[in-house]
């Protein structure tokens, strides 16, 4: 049976509610704060997560539509003497890409990616991934490529604006990774079928 939408959202999130960057020689404390939550398709336009990316495929239009947007990223420094210093910034979104799309006999193939970087680290490696995607008329995605080994990971799809199902999750905890491993090269696989 032929489809005529499907959307993909690909996300990138922190779970915890804060996590520790570094303590300075002077006693300071760095923090940068997380997204404070779990896996779920539901968090578009809330600034819950790191990186993401929505993509629409109309069949019927035989056209691509993108969305991408980055959460808010907070620096925490507390003094010594307790006192606190915050600091906002968002990430640019464009190292967010969708680019190479193909329609085919099937389908459409195209190339979801991004690289984006904590906007109040100049030091941080980005959250980087390159997935290869196929969706087929029938609503089928297959999901190929790479990602770093934080933060967390998500893909899930939508047909016909239904339920979303999950495609592919990745817990850097499980793993037990950690924002070292934003560091090159992309070291997790991904080859799903949904």
């Amino acid at each position: 049976m032929a489809v005529s939408v499907v959307k993909l959202r690909i996300a990138t999130f922190i779970p915890d509610a804060w996590i520790s960057s570094t303590s300075t020689p002077d006693g300071r404390e760095v923090e940068f704060r997380g997204d404070n939550r779990e896996f779920t398709p539901h968090t578009s336009h809330t600034g819950h997560s790191r990186v993401a990316q929505e993509i629409v495929v109309d069949f019927e239009r035989e056209s691509v539509i993108t969305h991408p947007e980055t959460g808010q990223s907070m620096e925490r420094i507390t003094e010594p003497d307790g006192a606190t210093t915050i600091r906002t910034a968002a990430a640019q979104t464009d190292g967010i890409s969708c680019t190479d799309t193909v329609w085919t006999g099937d389908g459409v193939r195209f190339t979801a990616a991004a690289s984006v970087s904590n906007p109040l680290s100049e030091d941080s490696p980005p959250v980087d991934f390159r997935f290869e995607i196929h969706f087929s008329a029938d609503g089928t995605i297959g999901l190929t490529g790479r990602h770093d080994g934080f933060p967390c990971f998500e893909v899930y799809k939508q047909v016909e604006f239904g339920a979303f199902e999950t495609v592919y999750t990745y817990d850097y905890r499980k793993a037990e990774a950690s924002p070292k491993s934003l560091a090159d090269p992309m070291d997790q696989t991904v080859e799903r079928t949904v």
